[in-house]
């Protein structure tokens, strides 16, 4: 925002009592004002422009609005990061103790954490891990925070070890939630599908796989989504809003043609349908039936089916 020194105006955008400093009576404010040659999109910040205000204006607006403490913070940084839509109503954040009232354009939050704002085209934000973890309080599915978080660390945004630093400074109310998605998300399970299957090996009772594994292969090192390495057996979750692009798909089959050749049995399963329920997805992991094996010894005609939640049962797989 301008320092002192500076022109009061920020792209056409100046809070009234930095006009008065600059010299602009009062009066003249309001009859521009008045007059339709200015407008005033929030209690005390004018605009000298009479046409709609630009997406950009209306983030300067909402900082000004709330003073040299604010910040863009909650969807409207989570906008910024790329990681939620555009809200119909700006968020800041404001120190505690600054008397500032949400309007029907803005909606005012205020703290007493300190965090320093990243600057991003001269705009203050809260930081990606503060962003999250705002956000994340607000929600009330599971599985939007989980997709939340993998979003940011999948995008490099932020660490597991800084969603955690953030959540632990947070208030108590709406963490647990995301104090659940983040044990899930520090486990490795960086995608929303991810930590859904997990929900489903552990309520079966089953041991955790390796998540996100290292496999070599001829074609060097390839990582499976989830891995029995004692069973040589994996999971692959298939979803293109948290996984592979379309144009990755060719390589995707090279890099599983790879890791099968090791011997490993991959199961391909589409993140839609655990989202649908575990039972179906329960059914989608069904592999071809397979020899057992006794004491070392295959038994010749005997096949029984396996399903992730059989692998505990049937360690006699190969």
């Amino acid at each position: 925002m301008p320092g002192a020194s500076e022109s009061p105006w920020w792209d056409d955008i100046a809070s009234i009592q930095a006009l008065a400093s600059a010299g602009v009576p009062r009066p003249t404010v309001r009859r521009r004002v008045r007059s339709g040659r200015w407008q005033e999109p929030a209690s005390g910040i004018v605009c000298r422009t009479s046409g709609r205000l630009t997406p950009r204006q209306r983030l300067i607006v909402a900082v000004e609005y709330g003073g040299e403490t604010a910040m863009l913070s909650h969807s409207s940084a989570g906008a910024a990061w790329g990681l939620v839509r555009e809200p119909s109503r700006q968020h800041i954040t404001v120190a505690h103790g600054h008397h500032v009232s949400s309007t029907s354009q803005i909606v005012v939050h205020q703290t007493a954490r300190n965090s320093e704002p990243r600057l991003l085209d001269e705009l203050p934000f809260t930081p990606p891990a503060r962003t999250v973890i705002d956000i994340s309080a607000g929600l009330t599915r599971i599985d939007d925070i989980r997709a939340l978080m993998g979003r940011a660390t999948q995008r490099q945004l932020v660490t597991p070890e800084q969603l955690a630093d953030e959540l632990a400074g947070a208030p108590r109310r709406g963490s647990l939630l995301p104090a659940l998605a983040l044990t899930e998300i520090a486990a490795g399970a960086h995608a929303a599908s991810e930590a859904q299957f997990l929900t489903i090996v552990r309520r079966a009772g089953l041991p955790f796989p390796e998540l996100n594994a290292p496999v070599e292969t001829r074609e060097g090192t390839k990582y499976v989504d989830a891995l029995w390495r004692h069973l040589r057996k994996g999971v692959e979750l298939d979803g293109h809003r948290f996984h592979l692009d379309a144009g990755d798909w060719a390589a995707d089959l090279a890099r599983q043609n790879a890791i099968q050749a090791t011997g490993i049995v991959l199961m391909r399963i589409a993140a839609a349908r655990l989202a649908r329920s575990a039972r179906t997805a329960a059914r989608a992991c069904r592999v071809p039936r397979l020899p057992m094996i006794v004491s070392g010894k295959r038994r010749e005609g005997r096949t029984i089916p396996l399903t992730i939640m059989e692998i505990e049962g049937y360690r006699g797989y190969v």
